[in-house]
């Protein structure tokens, strides 16, 4: 039975902390596979205008990209649960998850105890299935013992000579 272990994320995948040189940078890319740190001032926002690169955008720059006129009144609550946006009030309990059902569908979800994952299902009017158990690494293996583990789909397993997580991909 051929079986594939996929090593999650790890040190080696992640950017390096150099990038991080300043307090309150942030990661961004401009052009493919190329990270780059842009250190954010204070009460900014960053954003991206039409074809120019990313940046800190000036209030005026926000109110264009949000379609928002100057001076415009965007905190009432009447105005914004009529322009369709969900308000904290729509959240009734503690874990309440806001999911899509549909196309410009959305709701709330009430999920069931700490520890259960989330996935797309089937179980109820939402189309999501909160009956899942914990996530964990329940396997520790090493380069020659990895291969003895029962393989199960979505499995994990951590390698202790290498001190990286791995999860079974494929059962064939």
């Amino acid at each position: 039975m051929a079986v594939t272990w996929k090593k999650l994320a790890y040190e080696v995948n992640h950017p390096l902390l150099t990038l991080f040189a300043a307090a309150h940078t942030m990661l961004y890319s401009q052009a493919a596979n190329v990270a780059l740190g842009l250190e954010v001032a204070a009460n900014g926002i960053v954003g991206r205008l039409a074809a120019a690169n990313i940046a800190s955008l000036t209030p005026a720059n926000v109110r264009t990209i949000i379609n928002v006129e100057d001076g415009a009144d965007v905190t009432d609550a009447t105005n914004v649960e009529a322009a369709g946006a969900i308000m904290e009030t729509d959240i009734d309990a503690k874990g309440d998850l806001i999911v899509g059902s549909a196309a410009n569908t959305a709701g709330i979800l009430s999920v069931g105890t700490l520890g259960q994952v989330l996935k797309v299902g089937a179980a109820n009017a939402l189309g999501w299935d909160t009956d899942l158990g914990e996530v964990a690494f329940p396997e520790t293996a090493n380069a020659t013992t990895m291969a003895a583990i029962d393989p199960v789909l979505g499995k994990g397993c951590f390698r202790v000579d290498e001190l990286a997580p791995y999860v079974c991909t494929v059962i064939a």
